[in-house]
């Protein structure tokens, strides 16, 4: 996005917000330089100010004075909500945005539509601007704000302003980040009627002033998680929510693991998906989430994953009512015996990914007669499979034989090869060695294509975006890797 108050520090004066006026045209209108009349300047004000209220920035808006005399006064007008976007710019020159920010305030009679501070190099919530901040939300020029992106601070979380709450009623988007919620009281009752998106991240909440927030989000359809400190466990209580995205470990601050994530009822939750290689809590339990339909990156590090009574981890082989189609976890081996025992516990499972660590030790030897001992999703739904980090040795080739020879409704298996040249010999050596003559799908396709070592299911971008069935397919995205 355009830095805003850097830009406009760049053209205008600080002691003005409007440029010259245009030359006028022959009709006493503003006109282009063959003397043709402005129309566009004719249009009630009610639609200029619709026009102007689809430019991302406030920038944009104000720059469209230089146009007509006509539309000197529009950007400031009810009729094009303010959307102030300060972004990356010189911290030599912070004070300066800072100044430019207030007047763009002061100047526009609102409403507001956004307002975003980016991340690191922008404006942040650090001690020394706590007084201006507050200030600035309770400026009428923000009544009626619908997205706020607010950035606390680089480090520790910088104090979040109660008067940031008063954006509550009209609010459908927020992300929070840096920021402790210590001044938010706990018995304070939160209430977000439009909120349909909410992340969180680097955040200090209480386990209660957390859960009020939730349960006054009536309407949350999106909830991103990431780096929550000072939680025991976090329980989920939405009856609107369909995604869930958590991260709750970095590589810098062990302390930032909680042990447990409960999604204690979540009767419209399709996706749960814990982001990074050392994302997910320890322990996961879904007690109610009837429509869940996508779960993973599921690392080594979950200790446990509990769906009903039904603990994953254990592999007990039970069968039992899940939903759950598109299924993403990393295998250390690859280990058959506990994919397996997992292909048990998710009989509706369509799509497999896997994310292996290979292990030299590893055997992979078949000991399973699926026609004594049948595995419902090996016979009715599985259909597509994706293995990172294939190389293609015994082990590997164990593993994914079993699915070339169970797998009876598979339409691809896609390898994603590393540490070997991956040539036109080497495929052929494979596909003898996996035995595709026999596989149990006829019409099953494989495809063998460079690795570069990334996991590429872990650094999820498409969380939130419904109108992707498969959020980690990524034929279905240009901005993702191929495999």
């Amino acid at each position: 996005m355009d830095d805003v108050a850097g830009s406009l520090s760049k053209n205008w004066r600080p002691d003005e917000l409007e440029p010259q006026d245009p030359p006028m045209s022959r009709d006493g209108g503003s006109g282009d330089d063959n003397g043709n009349p402005d129309l566009i300047s004719r249009l009630p004000e009610e639609i200029l100010g619709s026009i102007l209220s689809l430019l991302p920035t406030t920038k944009g808006a104000a720059q469209t004075s230089v146009l007509s005399s006509g539309w000197r006064h529009l950007w400031r007008t009810a009729s094009a909500p303010l959307n102030l976007v300060i972004d990356q710019g010189p911290i030599s020159q912070e004070s300066k945005r800072i100044t430019i920010v207030s007047k763009i305030l002061a100047a526009h009679s609102g409403p507001a539509r956004c307002l975003f501070f980016n991340q690191p190099g922008g404006i942040c919530l650090r001690r020394e601007f706590y007084a201006k901040f507050d200030s600035w939300f309770r400026s009428p020029s923000l009544n009626g704000l619908e997205e706020l992106y607010l950035y606390g601070g680089d480090m520790l979380p910088c104090l979040l302003p109660s008067s940031a709450l008063r954006f509550a009623p009209t609010l459908c988007f927020a992300s929070i980040g840096h920021c402790d919620f210590a001044l938010i009281n706990d018995a304070l009752v939160l209430s977000f009627p439009r909120l349909k998106q909410l992340k969180l991240y680097h955040v200090s909440i209480s386990e209660v002033t957390l859960h009020h927030l939730l349960a006054g989000c009536t309407m949350l359809q999106s909830l991103d998680l990431r780096w929550v400190r000072g939680r025991s466990s976090i329980r989920i209580i939405s009856p609107t929510v369909r995604s869930i995205g958590i991260s709750v470990c970095d590589y810098y601050d062990e302390k930032l693991v909680f042990p447990e994530l409960v999604i204690e009822d979540a009767p419209c939750l399709e996706r749960l998906i814990p982001h990074g290689l050392r994302g997910g809590p320890r322990t996961i339990r879904v007690i109610a989430a009837p429509k869940l339909a996508v779960l993973g990156y599921l690392s080594r590090l979950i200790s446990e994953l509990v769906i009903g009574t039904v603990s994953v981890k254990e592999m007990i082989p039970i069968m039992f009512t899940t939903t759950v189609k598109v299924l993403v976890l990393q295998s250390v081996g690859p280990n058959l015996d506990a994919i397996v025992a997992v292909l048990r516990c998710f009989p509706c499972m369509e799509k497999l990914y896997i994310q292996s660590r290979p292990r030299k030790d590893m055997k992979n030897v078949q000991q399973y007669d699926t026609l004594v001992d049948p595995i419902e999703c090996l016979d009715l739904h599985l259909r597509a499979i994706v293995v990172n980090m294939y190389q293609g040795l015994g082990p590997d080739v164990n593993f994914a034989k079993f699915f070339v020879l169970n797998a009876k409704v598979l339409k691809v298996m896609k390898f994603g090869v590393y540490g070997s040249n991956c040539n036109e010999q080497w495929i052929a050596d494979q596909h003898r060695e996996l035995q595709l003559d026999s596989r149990a799908s006829g019409d099953a396709r494989f495809d063998f294509v460079r690795y570069n070592g990334e996991c590429t299911f872990s650094n999820m971008k498409h969380t939130h975006d419904m109108w992707i069935d498969d959020p980690f397919d990524s034929s279905l995205c240009k901005c993702c890797s191929p495999v």
